[in-house]
């Protein structure tokens, strides 16, 4: 089977991408976007003589977004196959900050317009195959973590521009890119929902709710199973070790704090997932 999971930068989506393969006995391929830069050009070539793309690039200049769907497909269907011969899953774990158009433009794939470029492309991908292609595709999985720590993290790193749409970043801009995101694929993509708090607090509970009437075996993995799985990312946790971590008060400046207060799409947010709005309480409603 092929499940993918989905999550704004600074939600716990490393740790949760590394519980769900090692629960579902996947092989994790980690921050995909099939359309980014085949190379950073601030790293010097190196040795690597597989990488036939990475070293065109490096002395041309950047291939088509036709010809990196056609190296996408290609690449997809090595890894199937390979699956198979292992009898293990793919866990797909897009780069949801980039593949997900969290602004009001207008972008479109083959004609259609889109929520996620990633899933545009993956479900091309499974029209492209026969009707005998017997690797099921299962509806996505979406991780989110209360809007108010995520916020405060994504802002140190100065990652909240995709999510406020090119308007002022502030917390209400950015739980509307947050909301656009659930929205779209709980409605559009009938994605199941995991909260990154649940996660820490019980995780048996947790993935016997995410995979309540989905048709995949799984575990509950040890910390050991969890480590065993390498994931890029990783922006804050350095521990490898699962809990929920207290909110620093030195984050809240007054700003911050009055934000919460007047925001709606943060109340939405909240409201939506059960979040407590309350920036000095409990992340989780009682």
């Amino acid at each position: 089977m092929l499940l993918t999971i989905h999550h704004g930068c600074c939600t716990g989506g490393s740790i949760i991408s590394q519980i769900l393969a090692s629960a579902t006995n996947s092989i994790l391929i980690s921050e995909i976007n099939p359309y980014h830069n085949i190379r950073d050009h601030r790293i010097k070539p190196f040795h690597d003589p597989t990488a036939i793309l990475w070293h065109l690039v490096y002395n041309s200049r950047e291939i088509s977004y036709t010809h990196k769907l056609k190296y996408f497909l290609c690449q997809l269907s090595i890894a199937v196959e390979h699956a198979k011969e292992l009898n293990k899953n793919l866990l797909l774990r897009d780069h949801t900050h980039s593949t997900f158009n969290f602004s009001e433009k207008d972008i479109f794939f083959m004609k259609k317009k889109l929520g996620s470029s990633f899933l545009e492309t993956l479900r091309f991908f499974y029209e492209s195959k026969n009707k005998g292609f017997n690797f099921k595709l299962i509806k996505p999985i979406i991780s989110v973590r209360h809007p108010l720590d995520s916020y405060i993290a994504a802002r140190k790193k100065r990652w909240l521009l995709p999510y406020c749409g090119g308007e002022e970043i502030n917390l209400d801009n950015y739980c509307k890119g947050l909301l656009k995101l659930q929205k779209y694929m709980e409605k559009e993509e009938s994605a199941k929902v995991i909260r990154y708090e649940d996660i820490c607090l019980n995780l048996s509970d947790c993935l016997k709710e995410t995979f309540l009437n989905i048709d995949i075996d799984y575990k509950i993995p040890s910390i050991d199973d969890i480590n065993l799985i390498k994931v890029t990312g990783k922006s804050g946790r350095k521990s490898e070790n699962i809990s929920l971590r207290q909110r620093s008060t030195d984050d809240l400046d007054i700003e911050l704090k009055n934000q919460t207060e007047i925001s709606n799409y943060y109340k939405q947010y909240c409201q939506l997932n059960n979040y407590n709005p309350n920036c000095n309480s409990h992340q989780i409603s009682k």
